[in-house]
């Protein structure tokens, strides 16, 4: 148990970078979508195995209307921020491909890479940073489910509030197997005073189910008047913008 505790915290201490592109796609385009994408995991495979990639999720969106913004989102994960903007810049597709699908006939590479183009829009990208998360086991597996809290640091003692008030929280929720896991990520792009958020913070649940039974909980545990006044003050320095709820479709490792 102890030499497990010991990997479980040197796995949570590695810097990890994350890429998350967001998809729009038309109801007709949706079948074509899910097609392209499982063509795109066999070339994300290729990236894992050659080391410039960490894994690749694909997640869809709920709701999902096509006026509630993306209806899915892709998460590429790097072991630093070099990997991840060498990749954002120029990565050698072609040469990916040949390994992914070395019988693929010209014309059919060609069809595929014009059913990318038409099936989804990238409506945006966020580069990020994890900063903290909870200590747990948690594997993500397809069908777990994320909750992700867009927020918008209003001062300096932002992440400290998050790290220090409400992960350990969060992770007495994940110790009593109330929820899988929790982290907070930083965003690095884009940035300015124009962005929209400038950290997430995700959960994650193993089924609908975890989260339908944590949002229907309302008994937070109790707190001290100490706590209390710690919570209110740590409220403060963010302000919410919204929650998504996110599904893992595929993942590749």
């Amino acid at each position: 148990i102890f030499i497990t505790m010991q990997l479980e915290a040197q796995e949570n201490s590695k810097p990890l970078y994350l890429l998350f592109e967001f998809m729009q796609v038309n109801d007709e385009q949706e079948s074509d979508y899910w097609e392209v994408e499982e063509f795109w995991s066999g070339i994300h495979k290729q990236r894992v195995a050659d080391k410039t990639i960490l894994s690749w999720d694909m997640w869809s969106f709920t709701p999902a209307g096509t006026k509630q913004g993306s209806q899915y989102m892709t998460v590429t994960t790097f072991a630093s921020l070099k990997d991840m903007l060498q990749a954002s810049g120029s990565w050698d597709v072609g040469n990916y491909v040949k390994k992914a699908y070395p019988d693929m006939k010209e014309k059919d590479l060609k069809a595929m890479f014009e059913k990318t183009a038409k099936s989804r829009d990238i409506a945006h990208q966020v580069y990020l940073q994890r900063i903290d998360r909870t200590e747990n086991s948690f594997e993500m597996k397809t069908g777990t489910i994320a909750t992700i809290d867009i927020m918008k640091q209003l001062d300096d003692g932002y992440e400290k509030a998050e790290s220090g008030i409400f992960k350990p929280w969060h992770q007495d929720m994940v110790t009593k197997g109330k929820k899988g896991s929790w982290g907070l990520l930083r965003v690095i792009l884009p940035a300015g005073s124009k962005s929209y958020g400038t950290h997430l913070t995700v959960s994650m649940y193993k089924d609908a189910a975890q989260l339908a039974a944590f949002m229907q909980n309302t008994d937070g545990g109790e707190m001290d008047l100490l706590t209390e006044l710690a919570v209110k003050e740590g409220l403060k320095t963010r302000e919410w913008k919204e929650m998504r709820i996110a599904t893992l479709q595929k993942t590749v490792r």
